[in-house]
């Protein structure tokens, strides 16, 4: 019985060290890499070699361009787990030189950084297949992963033929079939660097990805349910901040998250900010601009496709919403004057827009507009105020495509003028005739009355309506680049007004015309409409000059048919 015993031990024994061996010198064979052995802690330390394997797969699948370190590695063969401590991939600056010159680089290279790996259920095979992973789970903490982009020339084939690749296409190459149960991602970085930009870095903080059935393979091609071909997955980053490309604002996001399976993007606490205050603002510019700035809630793209994001750098949405917040636009027109370029309608800034963007429909809920302008005649500023902005944007779009399909892109929505007068408003953009910017717009208001016309006419306009009120009013507009025209249909009776001047004794001060004020009330001013059965609707055209923004020329606009309504000369208010 003993003896058998001992058959037995000596034949598990030569089982286990035939499998050490075949594992450390056949599996675990790094032709390029030699394990330390003087890092093993016993002759069936496995670590060194496992690192020098995962060395060399690095370096073979990049064609050299990438080191990579590991400080620590703890396997755990029989459990089929591997934990990772303080690895990196950095660049070999030699072989991208090399890579280079024989016109082989990619136009993205990256460094990466990890705290800690652990892989649960990673096999021998998983070690030595090129072309197959199968892993239950991985977990990695505190990465930080940098990206440096520059096109370069000789990749410009490349590129376009690859515009037309699905992303499985562009890996099955290298990879046949890539499976991971689940990957969690906690507390990233992640920053883009555009080498064309070099002070211009993407940064996103706070980074957490968790990702559950990862199937890269020809079955999940071309399926459209899954996110970067995950049947459920969250993305999520916070504290997001960029500078724009003038270096005047910043664009900011609170919050970021993705959620695959509802196909959504949700963004919290979404801001375009100036850099600086109103005249820190106007001091770093040598001539008049507009000064923005939005805050908005909550912007959820929902129906978003995927697969266009990812393929084709497209942003696609069904459906999509603002929730709350404000958007405000000021200008000092005492600033000197210089020529704007043509083409800063909105529908011209969208076809600017470096990528390209398609929304159905974007629904507005609670927003409040604001558009404030100093007027150097007046010394005064005037603010319009547009509480509770409700409303739908349909066809937003850059694509040539959608374009053809929907040319017009519309705003039609409901606001509360100057905080309580209802106004009902329809700006509609012909995407097809965009270089020549042609918008129109109508324009529906109730009951106004004169302390709330006052707010805006004596700073603005330089006349005050001493009586008088407006029972409805109702405009349509149609312009462009160069020009805008049409009518105004105001109702309004005892009307009594009084022009304004600047005081000069006191700054920030105005004061009545006196001679003026007789004249235009006696001779001009039709102090109703109608007047008997006679309505009033002059036609009117406003010439656009080479200086003015697309709010301004609506207000000046509206302002010259309100004029010419009233019976007051447009060259005493506008200049």
């Amino acid at each position: 019985m003993r003896k058998k015993l001992v058959i037995i031990g000596a034949i598990l024994f030569l089982l286990i060290v035939g499998g050490y061996l075949y594992i450390r010198f056949g599996y675990l064979k790094a032709k390029d890499f030699k394990p330390d052995t003087s890092k093993q802690k016993s002759i069936i330390d496995l670590r060194p070699a496992i690192i020098a394997k995962l060395q060399q797969l690095v370096k073979d699948g990049s064609n050299g361009l990438y080191i990579l370190s590991i400080e620590k590695t703890e396997p755990h063969v029989l459990s089929s787990k591997l934990d990772v401590l303080n690895a990196s991939i950095r660049i070999d600056t030699a072989a991208m030189l090399h890579l280079d010159s024989l016109k082989l680089l990619p136009d993205d290279i990256f460094t990466f950084h990890f705290s800690t790996v652990h892989v649960d259920g990673i096999g021998i095979d998983d070690l030595l297949s090129k072309d197959r992973i199968e892993i239950k789970g991985i977990n990695i903490t505190n990465p930080v992963i940098n990206v440096f982009h520059a096109k370069r020339l000789y990749n410009a084939d490349e590129r376009k033929s690859n515009d037309t690749l699905s992303l499985y296409q562009k890996l099955k190459g290298q990879m046949k079939k890539i499976a991971i149960g689940k990957i969690n991602i906690i507390n990233g970085t992640f920053i883009n660097h555009d080498m064309a930009k070099k002070s211009k870095d993407t940064k996103f903080n706070d980074v957490s990805i968790l990702i559950n059935d990862l199937l890269i393979d020809s079955t999940t091609e071309h399926d459209r349910s899954r996110f970067l071909f995950a049947k459920h997955a969250t993305l999520r980053t916070k504290n997001y901040s960029i500078p724009t490309s003038d270096n005047m604002y910043f664009f900011k996001a609170g919050d970021i998250s993705i959620s695959a399976d509802q196909h959504t993007v949700t963004a919290l606490d979404v801001e375009l900010k100036p850099r600086y205050n109103r005249q820190e603002f106007e001091n770093k510019l040598p001539f008049k601009k507009d000064m923005y700035h939005f805050a908005f809630k909550k912007v959820i793209l929902n129906d978003v496709d995927w697969m266009a994001m990812i393929n084709n750098e497209k942003l696609v949405s069904k459906r999509a919403e603002i929730s709350g917040g404000s958007f405000s636009d000021f200008i000092d027109r005492s600033k000197p004057r210089t020529p704007s370029k043509m083409n800063n309608f909105p529908s011209q800034l969208l076809l600017r827009m470096p990528f390209k963007v398609s929304v159905n429909r974007l629904d507005v809920h609670d927003v409040n507009v604001i558009y404030e302008e100093h007027n150097p005649l007046s010394d005064q500023n005037g603010i319009a105020y547009f509480d509770n902005v409700n409303g739908t944007v349909n066809h937003i779009s850059n694509m040539p495509a959608e374009i053809k399909l929907h040319p017009v892109m519309d705003f039609s929505g409901t606001a509360l003028f100057m905080h309580h007068v209802p106004m009902t408003t329809k700006f509609s953009f012909d995407l097809s005739k965009y270089r020549t910017g042609n918008f129109s717009v109508d324009i529906t208001m109730d009951t106004l009355d004169n302390t709330t016309i006052n707010k805006v006419s004596e700073p603005l306009g330089l006349f005050t309506v001493k009586t008088g009120q407006m029972q409805h009013a109702k405009g349509h507009l149609e312009g462009n680049n160069f020009r805008t025209s049409g009518n105004i249909n105001m109702q309004y009776n005892n009307l009594h007004i009084t022009p304004l001047k600047k005081d000069k004794e006191e700054k920030g001060k105005l004061k009545k015309k006196t001679v003026t004020s007789l004249f235009a009330n006696i001779l001009l001013v039709k102090n109703e409409n109608p007047k008997g059965k006679e309505l009033r609707q002059p036609n009117f055209t406003v010439e656009r000059d080479q200086f003015t923004s697309f709010f301004n020329l609506i207000w000046k606009t509206v302002l010259t048919g309100i004029l010419k309504t009233i019976g007051i000369p447009v060259k005493f208010v506008i200049k």
